[in-house]
């Protein structure tokens, strides 16, 4: 079974793109993330009816949710933003572009050209999918454990995974509940029953594939079998220490 579950946040209010300058949006992003907010972040490269429809769409949006998320706005060709944009890699990006960039830095939404009020909303996750989609967006592995109500620990074949030499530093462990209301539309995209009575876990591999779902009883070798099995699962081999998903 393969999948992709993923396709491809204090700042002040938007402004016109001179109102907020390039080397201050670092700050203000990682001022929004100590925040627990969100930032969209609106790169252009001239301020034209595009990026004047992207703004105010955006500013509408964001109106209702001003707790939950700020905004700033990029000027791509401006020198003093060359470190913004070449960190999310969108000098060729067709523009204006948004990115939403949640509290842990994952991107959790790109809408080039054309922003709608649905974008923005949809752009907002739940935490336990912002944890994997920050995962596999640094090339790791990632193992999404959900555990029923009173689980105290993770299945045993992850613990041993996550402590293997050849995948532990490559692999991250995200734990969420299976009870958990927030996390229903993340359990139902990784094909994992909210209503399940023992604990299960989903493999996704870069940029956001579902290798599959492993009951409680699963071993980590069975769970190595699944990622080896995967052919070029991790671009230029750096998914995993020593080669490709651990082949040498």
């Amino acid at each position: 079974m393969q999948r992709l579950i993923f396709g491809l946040g204090m700042v002040a209010a938007l402004l016109p793109p001179s109102a907020v300058f390039a080397q201050d949006a670092s700050t203000a992003m990682a001022g929004a993330s100590h925040e627990g907010k969100y930032v969209f972040v609106l790169f252009h490269k001239e301020d034209d009816e595009a990026t004047r429809a992207t703004r105010q769409t955006l500013q509408t949006a964001l109106a209702k949710r001003s707790a939950q998320a700020a905004s700033v706005s990029v000027r791509v060709g401006d020198p003093a933003a060359k470190a913004l944009v070449e960190r999310y890699g969108v000098a060729r990006s067709p523009m204006p572009l948004v990115l939403a960039v949640a509290p842990n830095g994952a991107v959790t939404g790109g809408f080039a050209v054309k922003l709608t009020e649905q974008d923005v909303a949809k752009a907002f996750v739940s935490p336990g999918q912002a944890a994997a989609m920050k995962g596999v967006q640094v090339r790791k592995l990632v193992l999404v454990c959900a555990l029923p109500a009173g689980a105290a620990t993770v299945p045993e074949g992850v613990r041993d995974f996550k402590a293997d030499a050849r995948y532990g530093a490559a692999t991250e462990v995200v734990n969420v509940r299976l009870d958990d209301a927030a996390e229903a539309g993340f359990l139902k995209a990784l094909q994992i029953d909210s209503g399940a009575k023992t604990p299960v876990t989903a493999l996704l591999v870069p940029p956001g594939r579902l290798l599959g779902t492993f009951p409680a009883t699963a071993t980590k070798q069975q769970m190595v079998e699944r990622v080896t099995s995967l052919q070029g699962c991790c671009p230029g081999g750096k998914c995993c220490p020593g080669g490709c998903c651990g082949k040498p």
